[in-house]
């Protein structure tokens, strides 16, 4: 796993194992192991586990060790209904910045979602129109909590769910070419609340608000 930035893979990888149900809530996450499969030292692996609990997806106990937070539906619905309302933001402002070559940067985006079945490509271009809309915002301050979000919300849960998003993102840009900065910001929340009810659907997720905390639970 010889990658440039070490930590940044294994805190990808821990997520995704979080939110599929490889790792489940309350479980003890053993760095030893962890750095034994992923062919790593522990250094990456501890970097990675102080950035998951800053994102709220562990708790790191002393003498103990870390355990992925006990996850309820809403918990994951409230984080998409930030991330919609800050994407809505960079929406409303790259509606007035938006160039005609990013204008069809965006259409070229939406078409590729549409054409390609490898669920790969298909993600790598929604991530691309996502990137162009926040660029536009011409906000740094908001592309970095942009990317923030994204980093700490499911991802590649989208194999049922790509017809409705390629039309979610004809609407965003139909809007954004009108230069219709409210009705395209309101789109892009839409889209992104479809998107969180879409993972909580498909995600391995308790449905009460109640559930353990981690540091009661055992550290074995």
């Amino acid at each position: 796993m010889a990658r440039p930035n070490l930590q940044d893979e294994v805190a990808r990888w821990v997520r995704r194992a979080i939110f599929t149900g490889e790792l489940k809530p309350g479980e003890r996450i053993n760095q030893d192991e962890l750095a034994e499969r992923l062919e790593l030292s522990r250094l990456p692996i501890r970097e990675a586990m102080i950035a998951l609990e800053r994102e709220g997806l562990i708790k790191t106990i002393p003498r103990r060790g870390s355990f992925v937070w006990d996850f309820r539906r809403q918990d994951i619905l409230d984080q998409y209904e930030v991330y919609a309302m800050v994407s809505g933001l960079a929406t409303e402002r790259a509606a007035v910045n938006l160039s005609k070559d990013e204008v069809a940067s965006l259409r070229g985006a939406v078409e590729e979602m549409a054409s390609h079945k490898d669920p790969a490509q298909r993600e790598a271009a929604n991530d691309h129109f996502h990137a162009i809309i926040n660029r536009a915002s011409r906000s740094p301050r908001l592309m970095w909590l942009l990317g923030l979000l994204a980093s700490s919300v499911p991802v590649g849960f989208h194999d049922t769910g790509w017809e409705i998003a390629v039309r979610d993102h004809r609407t965003i840009i139909e809007h954004l070419e009108r230069g219709d900065a409210e009705a395209a910001a309101e789109a892009m929340r839409d889209h992104i609340r479809r998107t969180g009810t879409h993972a909580v659907d498909f995600l391995p997720l308790p449905d009460d608000a109640d559930g353990d905390d981690p540091a009661e639970l055992p550290a074995g």
